[in-house]
């Protein structure tokens, strides 16, 4: 049971589950561990702030299921955040809890009462779900490339991503489909409506495309599916449901690593991302218009309000631009309580 006296035990957990388990460990991306770090320093700033429990006399009892239900409905209430965000924010604390229940069997039944807090439900955002360049390297980077299925899967996510092509069009893909045109090695992809468009393949994915196409077509048939799955010996059109399945236990095994991961990974968000991508590196609208054979201008334009920190990024300059400079404060927190901050990575 947790007890209020536990100060050195819970900071020197949360030191080693933040510089030493998530980094050393459990592997985290960077982005992960930095979304830990600012869930866990808010959540003390808001302990010191709402309950006045200063970080150094923090201890497994400010971590109640009690106060941490409490601390989600303020940040909802009194914040404005997001179900998504709240849940993010829930999600890291109760990650640390569970390290905790780990290491100390006395603390298990902590991390049990707060993990029955239930994620909070609303309204999704309106924008697009696309993964980020980091989280693209975790995902290709998944499949067991010493299994000749998982050099399958790994360039069927990669194709899926460069191609920016739809779940049906990229199964419908057969060895005709690639071509090479003006020195540039090609898809043609039937799309909606019939409609054909030539998608460019970067040279990094054509190098996986010669690898794939080695193994799995060393003499390719033009009508031969480029994807297929073996049915009593013969090659059969890969199913939707088989693209879904590997897709979702992809996602499913990065998630228990890395809870910032889509759980439920699906072809089209590769099909977004490569398209963010493209607009955040400057390709203009009727480009990527093209390349994801869009037949409508505005269906495109959703990519020119998917990219917040884009947003962010042109206030923040337009900012600097008029601000004035401001002396540096003096740290509000000194001592013994700004050194277990610095400790344990939150100052």
């Amino acid at each position: 049971m947790a007890r209020r006296d536990d100060a050195p035990k819970f900071h020197r957990l949360l030191s080693l589950f933040l510089n030493e388990h998530l980094p050393v460990r459990r592997k985290s991306s960077d982005k992960t561990i930095r979304s830990y770090r600012q869930s866990i320093k808010q959540f003390a700033a808001w302990n010191r702030e709402q309950r006045g429990v200063r970080f150094d006399h923090m201890g497994f009892g400010d971590l109640s299921r009690d106060v941490v239900y409490d601390f989600l409905v303020w940040l909802r209430d009194e914040r404005g955040l997001s179900p998504q965000t709240l849940n993010l924010r829930l999600s890291a604390i109760k990650a640390f809890l569970r390290f905790c229940g780990e290491e100390d069997v006395e603390l298990a039944g902590l991390c049990l009462s707060v993990s029955s807090i239930r994620p909070f439900k609303g309204s999704k955002s309106p924008g697009i779900e696309f993964l980020e360049p980091e989280q693209l390297k975790e995902l290709f980077a998944e499949p067991d490339a010493s299994t000749k299925l998982g050099r399958r899967d790994r360039f069927l996510m990669i194709l899926a991503y460069e191609s920016g092509a739809r779940m049906q069009e990229l199964i419908d893909l057969t060895c005709g489909c690639v071509q090479e045109r003006g020195g540039y090695i090609t898809l043609k992809v039937h799309g909606k409506g019939d409609k054909v468009r030539i998608v460019p393949l970067a040279s990094q994915a054509v190098e996986h495309l010669d690898a794939y196409l080695s193994e799995f077509h060393p003499h390719p048939a033009p009508e031969d599916w480029l994807f297929f799955t073996v049915h009593g010996g013969m090659h059969t059109k890969m199913s939707p449901g088989t693209v879904d399945h590997l897709l979702k236990k992809y996602a499913s095994a990065i998630h228990g690593r890395d809870p910032s991961f889509p759980e439920n990974l699906h072809a089209h968000m590769l099909r977004h991302s490569v398209a963010t991508a493209m607009y955040r590196a400057g390709s203009p609208i009727p480009y990527i218009q093209d390349f994801l054979g869009h037949a409508d201008p505005s269906t495109t334009m959703v990519y020119a309000h998917a990219d917040g920190s884009a947003i962010a990024n042109a206030v923040e300059a337009a900012s600097q631009r008029i601000a004035a400079p401001i002396a540096t404060a003096e740290k509000r927190w000194k001592g013994k309580e700004q050194y277990l901050l610095e400790l344990c990575g939150l100052a």
